[in-house]
């Protein structure tokens, strides 16, 4: 099994390929869009703006292939934080901008009156799947952005987390692609084993 890391310059790719590696898994970096054939699993990772990292999918011809993949040949795929947050149909950073639409919802820049936002380090998530969670000790992960997704259909919702006076989307499932919000390669031993069991859950 192949896993592919699209590498859009959207943050930092390197930690997310490191934590593939950590259990031996056939993982590279994917830099022109005709590789991504190539994979079975894809990995859209990101830190940072709605609106370009969009303007650098389509800039480098990823865009395209991309809904080609994950609509019509259903290849797997796992969103990391922003990449999470672009399955959206609208983003609301630097005007309104159009995701995905992978999922139907929008990503929206949290609000609170009770916690510091952007929202960075450390908070318990609450999973739905037990899939997703076997092997974790803490089901703690680390944290680290002002946006969030708020999908339309709650079913999609796979596991949630509390920030203060916020209910936050920590990760989605709709068929062939799941997306977190937290960011498991920063997240030590249970980050690891999230994405090991991420693997297995969409390749079996």
């Amino acid at each position: 099994m192949k896993i592919g890391i699209i590498n859009y310059s959207i943050g930092n790719v390197g930690s997310v390929l490191s934590a593939f590696q950590y259990y031996n898994y056939d993982v590279s970096l994917i830099q022109n869009a005709d590789d991504v054939d190539q994979v079975d699993v894809i990995v859209l990772a990101g830190v940072g703006n709605f609106s370009t990292a969009i303007g650098k999918l389509k800039e480098t011809k990823f865009w395209q292939k991309l809904n080609h993949l994950i609509l019509v040949v259903k290849k797997p795929l796992i969103g990391i934080c922003l990449g999470m947050q672009i399955f959206a149909n609208l983003g609301y950073e630097d005007g309104i901008n159009e995701g995905f639409g992978w999922i139907k919802g929008k990503t929206v820049k949290m609000k609170s009156s009770r916690v510091l936002i952007p929202h960075i380090g450390w908070n318990k998530v609450k999973f739905s799947d037990r899939n997703l969670s076997k092997n974790m000790i803490y089901q703690s992960f680390y944290y680290m952005h002002s946006y969030h997704f708020m999908p339309e259909d709650k079913r999609v919702i796979i596991a949630t987390t509390k920030y203060g006076d916020l209910d936050i989307v920590a990760a989605v499932r709709k068929n062939n692609i799941l997306g977190t919000q937290f960011h498991p390669e920063k997240s030590q031993g249970d980050g690891l084993r999230f994405l090991k069991n991420a693997i297995e859950l969409l390749t079996t």
